[in-house]
């Protein structure tokens, strides 16, 4: 397995049908149906620096997120999905331009329970490929803002403009971030500190958090600034905070979920202030999915997650790139 042309492919056969029924004998255990939605769509959910591929005169799907949260909203009860999607110029040892997402709703969830839902599917995925010298050893659930200020000092609320962002980050962090709002001058103050906000979780991540995450098992990062909350729910007792979890796993990203937000009008305004900060990086305009938004007032409370498939089965091969 370990040769040095990569593993074999019969190993790599074996593991990914290994993968693939531990992850749909564990949903089905807990309840959620299979579905399957288009691969090529009329938009996609719009997000800073995800970038679709065009297939004319659609698009390739860079999640089945939207596709799910209507069928969600029309009654399917509880779901997932193993779907192939692709993002333009994800390239290098950890991505790919086309990979495997697993994405599931679960109605009337908590975002607890489909972080806890990662832990066991990975959990299932590493004993199902034989993978015991990687097991995992342990989780934690650190806070987003606990997580900054242990890493860089940084003492933030979660909702501050461009300009409070900035005084309150060490100077070499503002010097990093400072330089992405030059293009947006004359920008919102909405796309401003959207600009901010995602540059300095960039920036952060690179310097700060991966060299911390790289020390430790398996993080669950919570409680989201509400600038990058993205498709969440803001915390109703905190609204500086979104309901928001990524999931990592010895320093690798491997998920990212939501206690699903269902207010169109709340949607569509970050939409915009996405598509603000695009035109302001001269990236092209992506339409807006007014299907998926008149759904949206009918979907139940919800959690959701999606996992990168494929980055789960390099962790449980003891790899470190996806090819």
């Amino acid at each position: 397995m370990r040769s040095a042309g990569g593993v074999p492919w019969p190993e790599r056969v074996r593991l990914w049908d290994a993968a693939l029924s531990a992850v749909r004998d564990y949903f089905r255990e807990q309840g959620l149906r299979e579905v399957s939605t288009p691969v090529r769509v009329p938009a996609v959910a719009i997000e800073p620096f995800i970038e679709p591929i065009a297939a004319p005169p659609m698009l390739l799907a860079t999640s089945p997120e939207l596709a799910m949260k209507r069928l969600v909203a029309r009654g399917s009860g509880s779901i997932f999905q193993i779907s192939h999607v692709f993002r333009r110029a994800e390239i290098g040892e950890r991505h790919s331009e086309e990979f495997h997402l697993v994405e599931w709703y679960r109605v009337g969830a908590t975002l607890e329970q489909v972080t806890g839902d990662v832990e066991a599917i990975v959990a299932r995925v590493f004993a199902a490929t034989g993978s015991i010298e990687h097991v995992l050893q342990d989780w934690q659930v650190v806070r987003f803002r606990d997580a900054v200020a242990a890493t860089c000092g940084a003492r933030l609320r979660g909702d501050e403009s461009a300009e409070a962002l900035l005084a309150a980050l060490p100077p070499a962090l503002a010097a990093e971030v400072a330089p992405a709002l030059t293009p947006a001058a004359a920008s919102t103050p909405a796309v401003r500190a959207l600009l901010a906000w995602t540059a300095f979780f960039s920036v952060w991540s690179d310097m700060c958090f991966e060299p911390w995450l790289k020390e430790q098992q398996g993080v669950h990062l919570r409680d989201f600034p509400a600038a990058l909350a993205a498709l969440a729910e803001l915390d109703p007792a905190e609204p500086s905070l979104a309901r928001r979890a990524e999931c990592h796993v010895r320093g690798l990203e491997l998920a990212n979920g939501y206690f699903e937000l269902r207010d169109p009008d709340e949607q569509r305004r970050r939409f915009a202030a996405v598509a603000g900060l695009r035109g302001a990086l001269g990236l092209p305009a992506l339409p807006v999915d007014e299907a998926f938004l008149g759904d949206l007032p009918r979907m139940p409370p919800c959690a959701g997650m999606a996992l990168g498939l494929d980055r789960l089965i390099t962790l449980a091969a003891g790899r470190t790139r996806l090819a």
